[in-house]
């Protein structure tokens, strides 16, 4: 059912006192949020190959998710 990809790209994973980036399947329940998505994902992003331009898009969305969720979990807060 599920497949995990892995990459190596051969740089250090040490991430030191970096906030990782979580993906909670409850977003999935707010409305519109797939349409939120999808607008995100077509903004233009710079990148010399397909897959850089691939990892910025990604980049982009996990940046755009980190601020998304704290909006939405103030707006909880606040309920």
């Amino acid at each position: 059912d599920h497949t995990p990809l892995l990459l190596d790209s051969g740089e250090a994973t040490h991430i030191g006192n970096k906030i990782l980036f979580s993906f909670e399947l409850r977003w999935f329940e707010k409305e519109n949020f797939l349409d939120i998505i999808a607008r995100e994902w077509v903004k233009p992003v710079s990148g010399n190959s397909n897959v850089e331009r691939w990892q910025n898009k990604i980049r982009h969305i996990r940046q755009f998710l980190r601020g998304w969720a704290k909006n939405e979990s103030g707006i909880y807060k606040r309920e």
